[in-house]
């Protein structure tokens, strides 16, 4: 316990200072070349702590709770592989939103079709909200199920993870474990952060937001750390093969 919480309190301060880093970055000017440059020095430490920091979390809790140090040096030495995982994460989602701006096209067409084929009215929007809540469960059920495996081990074993983590079906109780989680650690730090109750005068506001903030920080960090926990530490383990070597 006293090794998890230190791990926590210095993941909680990776966190901060990747936020610190996040806003640096955006308000470097583009205006000259050196600046241009120095942006996109900032951007590639900015991924690689990121990358650093979660995938520590995955290796920690994968390790039965190893040694902080040791999880930290695992994810350094498997850095390019992260990066190219994140990348690849990245990819997927863009072309997911890509998706939900082009899926109005076939939502129209797939509608046309139906009421000339059924002799019914059908509303493209109804074809629409079909499709949304596909995306919505591919989105934040069906691939962080699938990709938060992989993520695990390959910030553990780096190169290999691609190979020795599986797509599976996993169980049943992760498939609920995971989109509530993502809730709690992306849905509920957003609200809390754009709530702005009804507050008289300007330092009951400040204190409002200090104290929001604050709540969303954590709520994030204690569900990404959860997160990592049911990722890698599953029973069976869903980061790992369910298959072993025979005597």
């Amino acid at each position: 316990m006293r090794a998890l919480r230190r791990f926590a309190l210095l993941h909680l301060f990776a966190n901060a200072l990747i936020l610190w880093l996040g806003y640096y970055w955006l308000g470097i000017g583009e205006s000259r070349t050196s600046t241009l440059a120095w942006s996109a020095l900032v951007l590639i430490v900015f991924a690689a702590f990121v990358c650093c920091a979660y995938g520590a979390a995955l290796v920690y809790f994968r390790d039965d709770g190893g040694q902080v140090a040791n999880s930290w040096r695992t994810a350094v030495r498997n850095l390019l592989p992260l990066i190219l995982a994140a990348i690849a994460v990245v990819l997927i989602y863009w072309l997911l939103e890509r998706w939900s701006v082009y899926s109005s096209r076939p939502a129209f067409r797939i509608a046309s079709w139906l009421t000339l084929t059924l002799r019914t009215p059908v509303r493209p929007a109804a074809i629409a909200s079909i499709f949304n809540v596909v995306l919505w469960v591919v989105r934040w059920t069906a691939l962080p199920v699938a990709l938060l495996p992989v993520a695990s081990a390959v910030a553990a074993v780096g190169w290999q993870g691609f190979r020795k983590s599986s797509f599976g079906v996993r169980e049943w109780l992760y498939w609920i474990e995971v989109p509530l989680l993502l809730v709690c650690l992306i849905r509920l730090p957003l609200w809390l952060f754009y709530w702005v109750p009804a507050a008289d005068g300007f330092g009951m506001q400040a204190a409002s937001f200090t104290v929001r903030i604050f709540a969303a920080y954590l709520l994030f960090g204690v569900s990404w750390l959860v997160l990592a926990f049911v990722t890698s530490r599953g029973k069976p383990r869903p980061a790992q093969s369910s298959t072993a070597d025979s005597p």
